[in-house]
């Protein structure tokens, strides 16, 4: 444990407290219509503890109208879904449509978890990616809420 002015001071004692966090800060690699982790974040989990697990990617696409079907899972991209969300990518406008993705877990396990994003294109025939940049990142956040 840290030492602060005499307090011993432990992560995941405070709700809401950030527990682990991920930016992407590039672009990710093309995909089509196979699911694949276009971000991912490991947080140290504590058995019966509940944590909030948040994710805001942006997706793009070669094509207008495609529609990508991303979700939040456990581990990979055959993990447990947590959350998922169809979204509408539209590439003829410079709006940045973000994608909210949100799950309340609670451990099963102590130890390092892994989360990931997974997105794959379910309508349309273009080159979709997770659209990131150092002025415009993608986050991954793990809070502790209670237990």
């Amino acid at each position: 444990m840290a030492s602060s002015a005499g307090f011993q001071l432990a992560a995941g004692r405070i709700p809401g407290e950030l527990i682990a966090s991920s930016v992407a800060t590039a672009d990710s690699s093309n995909f089509t219509t196979t699911e694949v982790v276009v971000m991912t974040v490991t947080a140290p989990l504590v058995t019966g503890r509940t944590y909030s697990i948040w994710a805001g990617p942006t997706f793009h696409s070669t094509v207008d109208g495609d529609v990508v079907f991303a979700q939040l899972r456990e581990d990979d991209v055959s993990g447990n879904g947590l959350d998922r969300t169809d979204d509408y990518i539209r590439v003829t406008t410079s709006t940045i449509d973000r994608t909210l993705l949100f799950s309340m877990f609670t451990a099963t396990a102590t130890g390092n978890k892994t989360f990931v994003v997974t997105g794959d294109r379910v309508i349309g025939s273009g080159n979709c990616r997770l659209e990131a940049s150092t002025n415009r990142p993608a986050y991954m956040l793990v809070r502790y809420e209670s237990g």
